[in-house]
């Protein structure tokens, strides 16, 4: 079987080198943040950072947890202070004097009584946006207000790297810790194995349904196009529930092509093969703990091998969740976010 592993390598439209202009009046030092910095040097610089968070006033499925965020973020840098998007822009960026503004999410507009102040501001301007299914009409507004953007879908690089003066990157938002953790489940929510993805979109799990590779077992699906297929159960759910039932599952067929939802998987514990996906050759994802495939042959023999040996099962989702505890959780995207930010031309 395949697997592969590859670098975070995001591409630039333009190149310019970024300093820290905003420097509070008590800090008596220039920070000036240069490539030729050793890595040392970079980190003590960060640690002086001030970092305004913007956060919709209402929080969708599809924000990452803010506090979370904020909490890890905290450990990076000197401060962080969070704000709503409709809050006075103009007096906080006054009293605050931040080196950052970082934006989260992407399905609220921008007030259009603060563009002005963040326009005028003399500081990096970046937006974390939440767009992983499709590139909105939102979305491709809030990104011309700011220099830097990450998003949820490599797909949309493509629109992110056509605008001027502007830099972009896939960086996936981290597993929630406080939904996607090891428990124990109600028996509803048990199944030999889980489907995740859709149907009529994917060869694999079409040859997968119609075959007997899954027989005599207990199957359910989160997806589309799924009913009536066989005897799998389709499962509708809220976002509070999704981990319960991955919780619940011996084994996961992943077919997302979603590196936040393999990381959420990975954070229950519990074993996942992965399609793979071109998500995966733009982000450092190791081979430890994640059985990939890439045709129904490929799946068809490692199913076999873990299916009967538990004891396997167990050691690779062990090695998976030690993964994203130590190289996916929110404290480490924010260290990569910083870095594409203030120390990368």
């Amino acid at each position: 079987m395949k697997k592969t592993a590859t670098r975070l390598t995001p591409q630039r439209t333009t190149t310019h080198e970024v300093s820290i202009s905003q420097v509070h009046q008590s800090q008596h030092h220039n920070l000036i943040l240069e490539n030729s910095y050793r890595a040392e040097t970079i980190t003590r610089e960060l640690k002086q950072l001030r970092v305004l968070l913007l956060v919709p006033s209402e929080i969708s499925d599809k924000m990452p947890n803010v506090r979370l965020f904020k909490d890890q973020l905290r450990h990076q840098v000197k401060e962080v202070l969070a704000i709503k998007l409709h809050h006075n822009l103009e007096e906080y960026l006054a009293q605050y004097q931040p080196d950052l503004i970082l934006a989260l999410g992407s399905e609220s507009l921008f007030p259009e009584e603060n563009i002005p102040a963040l326009k005028a501001y003399n500081a990096p301007k970046a937006v974390w946006m939440a767009d992983a299914t499709c590139l909105t009409r939102t979305e491709r507004n809030l990104a011309l207000l700011f220099d830097y953007i990450f998003t949820q879908n490599i797909a949309n690089l493509i629109y992110y790297q056509g605008l001027r003066e502007k830099h972009s990157c896939y960086l996936p938002y981290a597993p929630d810790t406080e939904l996607y953790y090891p428990r124990r489940v109600e028996n509803r929510y048990h199944s030999d194995v889980l489907i995740l993805g859709h149907f009529q979109m994917n060869s694999v799990l079409d040859t997968l349904a119609h075959s007997e590779l899954l027989h005599g077992l207990k199957i359910m699906t989160i997806g589309s196009g799924w009913e009536p297929t066989k005897n799998f159960i389709d499962i509708t759910y809220d976002k509070a529930e999704i981990s319960n039932y991955y919780n619940g599952a011996r084994i996961i067929i992943n077919c997302t092509g979603s590196v936040q939802q393999i990381m959420e998987v990975a954070a229950c514990g519990v074993f996942q093969f992965v399609e793979d996906h071109p998500h995966f050759q733009s982000y450092p994802i190791t081979e430890e703990g994640l059985i990939r495939f890439q045709n129904f042959k490929e799946l068809s023999e490692s199913f076999k091998y873990y299916i009967a040996h538990s004891d396997a099962r167990r050691s690779s989702a062990s090695l998976a969740l030690k993964e994203v505890k130590y190289n996916h959780s929110y404290l480490q995207q924010g260290k990569l976010l910083l870095k594409k930010i203030f120390t990368e031309p």
